[in-house]
């Protein structure tokens, strides 16, 4: 069974590999709304990590 946690690294990971691939883009100059995109990834990935974390604080309150 996937864990929340675990749900989460996983989108993160998929998120840090698609934002490579639109800098990538970016730097050949490829696609103008590249920039918005990369800007949607980082704020999708900054959601993520602030949801892994809380997850995070959660669980090991529950520990305590």
């Amino acid at each position: 069974m996937v864990t929340p946690q675990q749900s989460l690294k996983r989108e993160i990971a998929a998120l840090q590999h698609e934002l490579r691939r639109v800098n990538d883009a970016i730097e050949r100059n490829r696609m103008p709304d590249m920039e918005q995109r990369a800007r949607l990834l980082r704020d999708n990935i900054a959601l993520c990590e602030r949801d892994l974390q809380r997850l995070a604080s959660t669980s090991q309150s529950a520990d305590n």
